[in-house]
């Protein structure tokens, strides 16, 4: 493998020399590393969290990394996701995460899921992974992957951040509890978000590459914290390391647990503390960003085409089009406006007036 050094030369890639230091490390060594290299691991959400803990999976060499996001990059994110710049905004955080993972380190498989995770498709985006890393902002959108991660046998890297604050943990029932045993019930709306509370970019940061470290070691076979809770207070540089325990009742990973939750897939799913809602099609529009292109750049400003998404304005609401005809509608203050715009496009692009 051949990349462009400075001044336009090409050097050639080695594994040996790239990962020379961490080989160095007798709990690792060469073994472990080649362990690293045959993993696969899903990031899930690629904000202030899964930025740092994706960066630093690729550079350890996790040999094939799912990237999964269904946003877009807007300016306040700069502050805390260190894979995006100025450039990048309006562009899928997906697409931009891949494309900058391969430049980082090209021995690694970047596969970008630009997507909405939910019920529906969660087994499917997790297929074949031997871990998933957290790096989402909502409790509902968790409560799935951990359902997932109990029903497949996957270990599932666990973290949250708001303000100062964060906490830690690796769930892999039935050895641990799972996530519902130890935060059962929570309701996004009764918490504080990063909108509310703020967040300082640095915060995420740090527990971003705690959890790197964390799926590092579980991929290597190096003990991990696994069966502990670690709660970090960044102000006083407090770290608590808490022992937890499986709820046999709970319904998800306990005696006669189901592994799922009872609930219908959403189509139409709010983002936290923004007028943002995305829309998921009840059936998936067979067409390519390219025909969606042809199609709407008459009727709605294009702002930009990337070969994942098309970004539109009408009236200064602005519209992420996906594959498959998902769409983010931003600038939106209710359903029904959200909703007519949707039809609207989908008017369009079925070939309608």
């Amino acid at each position: 493998m051949l990349n462009r050094g400075t001044g336009g030369a090409l050097i050639p890639f080695d594994p040996d020399e790239y990962y020379r230091r961490q080989i160095a490390l007798k709990e690792l060594g060469r073994e472990g590393q080649e362990r690293l290299r045959r993993s696969r691991v899903a990031v899930v959400g690629l904000g202030g969290l899964g930025s740092p803990a994706a960066i630093y999976l690729a550079l350890a060499g996790i040999g094939h990394l799912r990237l999964i996001d269904q946003d877009t990059v807007e300016l306040h994110n700069l502050h805390r996701q260190i894979l995006y710049t100025i450039d990048d905004l309006r562009y899928p955080k997906a697409e931009v995460a891949a494309r900058r993972i391969k430049r980082m380190n090209p021995d690694v498989v970047a596969e970008p899921i630009p997507e909405n995770l939910g019920r529906e498709n969660v087994d499917r985006i997790l297929e074949g992974v031997d871990c998933v890393v957290d790096g989402l902002d909502n409790m509902r959108t968790r409560y799935i992957v951990n359902e997932a991660c109990v029903r497949k046998g996957i270990p599932y890297v666990y973290a949250a951040v708001i303000g100062f604050e964060g906490c830690l943990s690796v769930f892999r029932p039935p050895r641990t509890p799972c996530l519902a045993c130890v935060f059962p019930n929570l309701d996004d709306r009764a918490l504080p978000s990063c909108e509310t509370r703020g967040i300082l970019g640095a915060t995420a940061g740090i527990v971003g590459a705690m959890e790197a470290m964390e799926a590092i070691k579980v991929l290597a076979g190096i003990d991990s914290i696994e069966g502990s809770l670690l709660i970090c207070d960044f102000i006083d540089m407090y770290i608590s390391k808490v022992e937890i325990s499986r709820d046999p009742r709970c319904p998800i990973c306990g005696e006669g647990g189901r592994g799922r939750a009872v609930g219908e897939p959403e189509g139409l799913i709010w983002l936290c503390g923004r007028n943002t809602v995305n829309v998921n099609p009840k059936e998936p529009l067979g067409l390519s960003v390219e025909e969606m292109h042809e199609r709407l750049r008459g009727r709605l400003r294009v702002l930009l085409k990337s070969p994942f998404a098309l970004v539109l304005e009408r009236d200064g609401v602005e519209i992420s089009l996906f594959k498959g005809g998902r769409m983010l509608i931003k600038n939106v203050k209710g359903e029904d406006d959200a909703l007519g715009i949707y039809e609207e496009i989908m008017g369009y692009l079925r070939g309608g007036p």
